[in-house]
């Protein structure tokens, strides 16, 4: 069913992100080698999960709903970078936020917790991202495939850098590259029918190519990242 399917990509995204927190906030891993470590633990894990039960890799998709439910996930993703921007430039939570990741000292100073705002924004980064993963099965395929996010996900955290890490920055990056797939996968169809193997190869590479060329041609701009980062708690 489609929505026991969301629920447990959210909570499986919110469990994972909270294992990060417990290894980056208290214990002080750096968050890098954290997140590879458990990029290759679930790589491993859904594999393996799937490979010993592989009915639960069906699922509804949005597009067997009744309108407008079978519209949702696209007008959610449409609104939700906007929601992100609002939550984090005009509420209170939002204001703790930043300020936990550019100044913790000033936040603690102030009678907040930096640590406890941390976690709680893995969470929610964490659940946004098992629906991301989710839409891959309920909007695209219907059936989970292993590796099928492609490395994605690599390509979010480079589209974040480029955004400047704003939200409706990473709306328009992420549209672009959106707009890069779509053009691998139609003209890509065509050169695999007609035997072109070169461009085939040429054409899939071209979102990776494409995001790298316009990160390197990018001047760096070291104050839009959070002045805090990685850097851990006292």
């Amino acid at each position: 069913a489609l929505g026991p399917a969301l629920l447990a990509a959210l909570l499986v995204g919110m469990v994972i992100a909270l294992l990060l927190a417990a290894l980056v906030v208290p214990a002080r891993a750096h968050p890098l080698v954290a997140g590879m470590a458990l990029h290759f633990a679930c790589l491993g894990a859904t594999a393996l999960l799937f490979a010993r039960h592989p009915a639960l890799g069906s699922v509804t998709t949005f597009d067997q709903l009744a309108s407008p439910w079978r519209h949702a996930p696209w007008i959610g993703a449409a609104l939700l970078p906007f929601g992100l921007a609002a939550l984090l430039g005009r509420t209170r939570f939002g204001l703790h936020l930043r300020a936990a990741g550019d100044h913790p000292a000033a936040l603690r100073a102030a009678g907040g917790h930096p640590a406890r705002v941390r976690v709680l924004a893995l969470a929610l980064a964490g659940a946004l991202g098992g629906l991301a993963g989710a839409t891959l099965t309920t909007v695209l395929s219907g059936t989970f495939v292993d590796g099928m996010s492609g490395g994605r996900g690599f390509l979010a955290l480079a589209l974040v850098l480029f955004a400047r890490w704003r939200p409706l920055g990473a709306l328009a990056a992420g549209l672009f590259v959106a707009l890069l797939m779509t053009v691998e996968l139609r003209l890509g169809a065509d050169a695999a029918r007609h035997g072109q193997g070169f461009a085939v190869f040429a054409l899939r590479a071209l979102p990776w190519v494409a995001t790298i060329t316009a990160l390197a041609l990018r001047r760096p701009d070291r104050s839009a990242a959070p002045g805090a980062l990685n850097e851990p708690l006292d």
